[in-house]
């Protein structure tokens, strides 16, 4: 029996019960994050403002205009691969340029402009082999509502009642591992409502998956 399926029956047993005891939860007030502190700390807001507009005094005299955070027709088109790239190396031919950062504090920075779509934003790290829980009792989640996963074979969900269970994929998540030779991937899930062709964030959800079976 290979490797991989051995690892996969052991994770079957300990993912048969769903830990929720450590549940997350969104809070109504978010507190600052170190995404927060590194975009205004780096001047961020200068280009495209506190609140992620696009409307930083700086922006009135640049072309292409700074991005707008907060407008999901601006964000759909930007994947996460390309916020990072964009923080890491800049943006040519534009005035974005690069920051010296660590994958770390692009990741928080990249959660922390993810937020403006939403007040109700969350990033939490676990491993590969773990559920994990949110309580959506601060969601607005009363009548249709969809689910968003920018990475389909990182993770499945689940609802039960005001929870939303998250669920790693670990046969693809250990192979995602090898082949880009990382013990850490990312995806995010978003709740949205959509009306008229327009969607409504009601929570994005970004999350860490660690290899903890090194």
């Amino acid at each position: 029996m290979s490797r991989l399926l051995l690892l996969f029956f052991f994770y079957l047993i300990l993912s048969g019960q769903t830990n929720y005891k450590n549940s997350e939860k969104f809070y109504k007030a978010q507190p600052n994050t170190e995404g927060q502190l590194i975009y205004e700390e780096m001047g961020c807001v200068m280009c495209h403002g506190h609140q992620g507009m696009g409307d930083g005094f700086l922006s009135a005299g640049l072309n292409p205009k700074p991005r707008d955070f907060t407008s999901y027709e601006e964000m759909k088109l930007v994947p996460y691969q390309s916020m990072y790239s964009a923080i890491k190396h800049g943006i040519p031919y534009t005035s974005m340029p690069a920051f010296q950062l660590t994958e770390k504090q692009i990741d928080d920075v990249i959660s922390y402009v993810k937020s403006f779509l939403t007040e109700n934003h969350i990033t939490m790290t676990t491993c590969a082999n773990s559920p994990r829980v949110v309580s959506l009792e601060n969601i607005d989640i009363e009548g249709p509502f969809k689910i968003e996963i920018d990475k389909m074979n990182y993770v499945e969900t689940s609802i039960n009642g005001k929870q939303l269970t998250i669920t790693p994929k670990l046969v693809s998540l250990l192979k995602a591992y090898k082949k880009d030779r990382k013990s850490m991937l990312r995806v995010h899930i978003n709740l949205i409502k959509e009306e008229n062709n327009k969607k409504d964030y009601l929570a994005i959800i970004a999350m860490r998956l660690g290899n903890c079976l090194k």
